[in-house]
């Protein structure tokens, strides 16, 4: 199915989460592949909850990712502005229309009434939703309501007579029947558009052909079409992607695994990793190779979206963190690494290190600790290895430094000699080595950290090591 265009419009109220970028990731592949075009538009309505610091927020993250749109804030294009709340006089103009028609009426039932409504409706087995109450309230009705100060919302007048049919590219045929969709808010009591009207209008406006989003919104998708329908406007296609839940079944949530897309910058993933993770999703790709966004568009398919809900798998982000570190160049991994390494010895040269520890590291964090532990952290102070090398005792290190003083030109000799000296071999001979000269007990080769930091550091931390 060719795509021309696809969108992804969050609401700005809170910072962009994974289930929210997946959507955005499978929007922006899904028309990529085909040359078409990507849209953002801010939907930001709801004006108490909306914040200017999470449009950016999202702007800024999308842009990490590489999801560059084509449409949209900062950018702009056919439209006057992608932000919602600043094309409230476009909503007003179909406002009119659908007042014409009969189409939309004012509606008084409070929140506490429609409560009320609700819970009988459930005590009698039956679905909770609006009764139409004020469907054919006359002009003095309204007016008299309107004179008591009261401030009405607009709900739209869904005719009960028919259904409503459409093909979801994921979930396959759908049908609602009208009489069991009741009349929507349409407009607020501030007067400002629902997201069930302004998604709708604004999709349709823009000519976006595909909407792809969470399949929580599925039973919005028959109220929307109806509108659409009595206004004459184009109706996209829809795709309705299942939950991303977190490992316990639960919509993700913080509480439950997820992590906004500031806590995986704060935390060092990359771009390629999450996005590599994301793609696979919910989404079948046939194969494990590290994609670059052009590659996961040529390998994504809307047919191979499942149907069932997929829940957040740390160990599959964590994977392809690690496939996508061991792809950087020297380079690429010094600017990944450059703020963490800013206390890096100056007699060390920077690519060496690197080049050490990147086969040892997922995450920036780990390349300081490793730094510090190496080069600073003094072992007294290190509670992963005093007891190794209090276990190991003062004669060992004393023999060691005996041994190493004579030179190191190779150091499996070096090893086999200490061996000799303390009467050491297996474990007890390479863990205290290993802890006394990098103040760890994993990492790079022993023997190419030896040639990193040179004897003379080697020698400081067996001594150092020896007085515990």
């Amino acid at each position: 199915m060719k795509v021309n265009k696809t969108r992804f419009c969050p609401s700005p109220t809170g910072f962009l989460h994974l289930g929210n970028l997946r959507t955005a990731l499978f929007s922006f592949l899904s028309t990529k592949k085909e040359g078409g075009s990507f849209l953002l538009r801010i939907e930001d309505t709801d004006l108490e909850r909306s914040k200017k610091e999470y449009s950016e927020a999202i702007c800024e993250d999308l842009t990490w990712m590489g999801l560059a749109w084509d449409e949209g804030p900062h950018i702009g294009g056919k439209e006057e502005s992608y932000y919602q709340s600043e094309r409230l006089n476009v909503y007003e103009s179909f406002y009119k229309i659908l007042l014409e028609k009969d189409l939309i009426y004012p509606c008084f039932t409070s929140e506490e009434e429609l409560k009320i409504i609700r819970r009988n409706q459930i005590a009698a087995g039956q679905p909770p939703r609006y009764t139409g109450v004020w469907a054919q309230a006359s002009k003095e009705e309204v007016e008299t309501e309107i004179k008591k100060g009261n401030k009405p919302v607009y709900r739209f007048r869904i005719s009960k007579k028919t259904t409503i049919d459409f093909l979801d590219i994921v979930k396959g045929e759908q049908s609602f029947a009208a009489e069991d969709l009741d009349d929507f808010i349409v407009r607020k009591q501030d007067n400002t558009p629902t997201f069930m009207f302004a998604n709708a209008i604004d999709d349709s406006l823009m000519g976006v052909d595909l909407v792809l989003r969470g399949d929580d919104h599925l039973s919005n998708t028959p109220r929307q079409i109806a509108l659409l329908q009595a206004l004459e406007l184009p109706l996209p296609k829809f795709a309705h992607v299942s939950l991303f839940t977190g490992s316990d079944g639960a919509p993700l949530s913080k509480r439950n695994g997820s992590l906004s897309v500031k806590d995986l910058k704060k935390l060092g993933y990359l771009p390629k990793a999450v996005a590599n993770y994301l793609a696979r999703v919910g989404h079948t790709i046939s194969d494990n190779d590290l994609k670059t966004l052009e590659q996961l568009s040529d390998s994504f398919q809307t047919q191979n979206i499942s149907s069932s809900p997929s829940k957040f798998d740390l160990d599959q982000l964590l994977f392809w963190q690690k496939r996508t570190v061991e792809s950087l160049t020297v380079q690429e991994s010094d600017v990944w690494l450059s703020e963490y390494l800013t206390n890096l010895p100056a007699d060390i040269d920077r690519e060496d290190f690197i080049k050490l520890i990147k086969e040892n590291i997922n995450f920036p964090l780990e390349a300081k600790e490793y730094m510090d532990n190496l080069f600073f952290t003094n072992l007294k102070d290190s509670e992963t290895v005093k007891d190794i090398l209090t276990s190991a005792g003062k004669e060992f290190f004393e023999s060691a430094h005996k041994v190493v003083s004579k030179g190191i030109d190779d150091w499996g000799y070096t090893v086999k000699s200490i061996g000799e000296e303390s009467g050491k071999k297996g474990k007890e001979l390479f863990m205290p080595l290993r802890a006394a000269i990098t103040g760890q007990t994993t990492g790079p080769e022993l023997d190419k950290v030896v040639s990193l930091v040179g004897l003379e550091r080697v020698l400081v931390r067996l001594t150092e090591a020896s007085k515990l």
